[in-house]
């Protein structure tokens, strides 16, 4: 009768063994999962931008202008994807008719105000998300291909953000900044492309 109840103990001892081992295990993750940076909403193109452009603070903000004729302002600002701007935005960007068209109609720009060499980028959404990584490198080979007037930017970006892609050439400071704070407001950004704008 002693041995019978001797087993039942170890037993009994057991099963709590076993529950508080379970139980420790609910809800912990191992030590070596990687943390998943939340996936970033974006509502519009400009106010996506803004936040970047806020995020950059004063101190590496710089005398700038964006958006369009009618949207015009010293800051980032919508610019409309239509036939009639489509020349300027292609201008401004150094995009060729076939990137242009694989932009939808919710777009941000913001240029320096004094070069665009210096500093001229755009926030764009994308008609097929898919085509990111095509966008991008099309997009360098544009920009590595260009006769440089008034000097020449120093460096090329694209950032994909969700189902945007942020597009950007200029001098390397300004064009870095960018890319820290794009990184600041959306952690699950990816740079696409971060290479010399010019080739040697």
């Amino acid at each position: 009768m002693k041995g019978i109840f001797n087993m039942k103990k170890a037993i009994t001892a057991l099963l709590a063994l076993t529950m508080a081992a379970s139980l420790a295990g609910c809800g912990s993750k191992p030590a070596d999962e990687p943390t998943k940076s939340p996936e970033t909403v974006i509502e519009s193109a400009v106010d996506f931008y803004t936040e970047v452009w806020d995020a950059l603070g004063e101190d590496r903000q710089f005398a700038a202008v964006g958006g369009d004729a009618e949207h015009e302002a010293e800051a980032p600002a919508k610019f409309a994807m239509t036939d009639e701007n489509k020349e300027t935005f292609e201008y401004l960007l150094h995009v060729n008719d076939e990137l242009y068209d694989m932009l939808d109609d919710d777009t941000a720009t913001l240029q320096h105000m004094m070069n665009t060499n210096t500093f001229s980028s755009a926030f764009a959404k994308l008609k097929d998300t898919s085509k990111a990584e095509e966008f991008a490198e099309d997009y360098k080979a544009e920009i590595q291909g260009q006769h440089w007037m008034c000097g020449f930017p120093d460096k090329v970006v694209v950032i994909s953000v969700a189902d945007y892609v942020m597009m950007a050439y200029g001098a390397e400071e300004c064009v870095d900044d960018l890319v820290e704070a794009c990184a600041e407001v959306a952690p699950d950004s990816t740079v696409l492309v971060d290479a010399p704008a010019v080739l040697d």
